[in-house]
């Protein structure tokens, strides 16, 4: 029975993270190009806009890790749900500049409590040892098939129609999707684990505190900033180097390689991580992906693009995937959700400057100058999680959410 329900909240939250990325991160360009063709808007206007959106989702991040503690995950969910889709609905009507920056900013609001928060901590506190990391992986999952699937989609539906018809569409979708999928599969605790143990005892400040002050936390978010800027930074800009380089149609090759190859070493990660020590698979995933940055940055052919553009993408999955596994195994699950949100805010100055950073380069110099330097920063970021040393033992927290003796 706790199989059937485990499998049914890994679905569940896979839906959610498909439509959360699917009509977020992913639409993100396809938002940026109509409402600059269709509203007259200028690029530079709504990539401010966009930087607003990743800046309120990871403060939000914050509220959500702390609102998990006293109130049910499912209405948390539902309740980002009502706040990202009408925001998203409204976008279309937007005539002013501030509009856009406000209805982003609040989307991203809303976003914050259907997207990784939320996800990985329900899936790290049913899942514990080796089944946690195939969990994570097939739920996360959900991130790039909502890019694969529903992009296209969306660009189709915004060409054929118009902004101001599509995204009311679009936001009433997000929220009929992910609310009756949160009410129905997502639970905070598995049958006799943490709930009970919750109420006896409230998240421990003290432990949250020393946590954040560890040296491996410290160093692995820096590390992840680094990383996942690079990371980002060159998804962002893959397709027009791509372009630049061999033509549109290498340029749309490389971005379905990139997305494939991302789910296809996301779910052979979370296999191999079950007997792999996370710390070295984590360690070996960053030095993959600076290698796969330097490859794109020194290309010259269609081929080199698309191995460069694969190798990446291998390790655009398992990064993302490693991040939560990595705060759950080294701190446990209890105050998991607190954790966590404070890492991924640090993940999200990456996540924002990253675009930026590399659009800059190249202007200033060339798209191989700006890819080098990603791949420089993913080598730093190999450099400061080496540093940040062993993952600490959990406190005294079990993974059921106990007290140990």
């Amino acid at each position: 029975m706790k199989l059937h329900h485990g499998a049914r909240l890994v679905a569940g939250v896979f839906v959610v993270l498909a439509v959360s990325s699917g009509f977020g991160f992913y639409n993100l360009a396809v938002y940026m190009n109509a409402l600059s063709e269709q509203r007259a808007f200028t690029v530079t206007d709504i990539s401010q806009a966009v930087g607003l959106l990743f800046i309120a989702s990871g403060l939000a991040g914050l509220a959500v890790g702390r609102l998990m503690a006293v109130w049910d995950v499912r209405w948390v969910m539902v309740g980002g749900a009502a706040v990202a889709g009408a925001a998203l609905s409204l976008m279309g009507h937007a005539t002013e500049v501030w509009h856009v920056w406000v209805l982003y900013t609040v989307f991203g609001v809303g976003n914050a409590a259907v997207s990784l928060v939320p996800g990985t901590t329900v899936v790290t506190r049913w899942f514990p040892g080796a089944n946690r990391s195939v969990a994570l992986s097939i739920a996360s999952t959900g991130l790039s098939v909502g890019g694969v699937l529903l992009t296209p989609l969306s660009a189709f539906v915004i060409q054929a129609v118009g902004v101001e018809q599509a995204l009311p569409w679009f936001g009433a979708a997000f929220f009929c999707v992910i609310a009756p999928v949160a009410l129905l599969t997502v639970r905070d605790w598995p049958p006799g684990g943490g709930p009970s143990a919750r109420r006896v005892e409230p998240p421990d400040n003290a432990a949250v505190a020393h946590a954040l002050r560890s040296r491996f936390f410290v160093g692995a978010a820096v590390a992840y900033v680094l990383m996942m800027g690079a990371q980002v930074g060159v998804i962002a800009h893959i397709f027009n180097h791509a372009d630049k380089v061999a033509g549109q149609s290498v340029a749309s090759s490389s971005v379905a390689t990139l997305a494939f190859c991302s789910i296809v070493g996301r779910l052979l990660g979370g296999l191999v991580v079950r007997r792999f020590p996370i710390r070295a698979f984590t360690m070996l995933n960053v030095a993959g992906q600076a290698v796969g940055i330097a490859a794109l940055a020194v290309a010259q052919t269609g081929a080199v693009v698309l191995v460069g553009a694969a190798c990446f993408g291998v390790t655009v999955g398992n990064l993302l995937m490693l991040q939560p596994l990595l705060m759950a195994t080294a701190f446990g699950v209890r105050d998991y959700p607190r954790i966590y949100s404070v890492a991924n805010l640090w993940m999200t100055v990456g996540v924002a400057g990253g675009p930026l950073a590399l659009g800059v380069l190249y202007d200033l110099l060339s798209y191989q100058t700006a890819f080098l330097a990603a791949s420089a920063a993913s080598g730093v970021a190999l450099v400061v999680f080496f540093g940040a040393g062993a993952l600490p033992k959990p406190g005294r927290v079990t993974e059921a959410g106990a007290t140990r003796p």
